[in-house]
């Protein structure tokens, strides 16, 4: 089973209040996921959201993992997550502005 470190995605919100795809797991493979930074580009304190929708599922608020957590104006902040995703699985992002930026890290596996 090979293992690929690499940065799995990389966004900023598409559009202010909108979920945007941060990162899918391809067909074939497995993640795990450790850590996302969140950078907020603006002088304003910014609130986000982080979900996983399970192989795709439709949007439910079980699947939410940070709901309303502020990044401070100008800061940066990482989150430490140790999480496993599967095939289909899709990390999606939110926020009342498109002035941040996501960046998630891991590994990829073959399935």
């Amino acid at each position: 089973m090979a293992i690929h470190y690499k940065v799995l995605g990389q966004a900023l919100p598409s559009a202010a209040s909108t979920w945007t795809q941060l990162y899918a797991v391809p067909t074939g493979k497995e993640a795990v996921c450790s850590s996302l930074t969140v950078a907020n580009l603006t002088a304003d304190d910014i609130l986000y959201r982080v979900r996983i929708r399970v192989a795709g599922a439709a949007a439910n608020d079980k699947q939410t993992l940070v709901y309303d957590t502020a990044a401070a104006g100008g800061v940066s902040q990482a989150l430490q997550l140790s999480m496993t995703l599967s095939t289909g699985d899709i990390v999606e992002i939110y926020a009342p502005s498109t002035s941040i930026a996501f960046n998630l890290f891991g590994s990829e596996l073959d399935a």
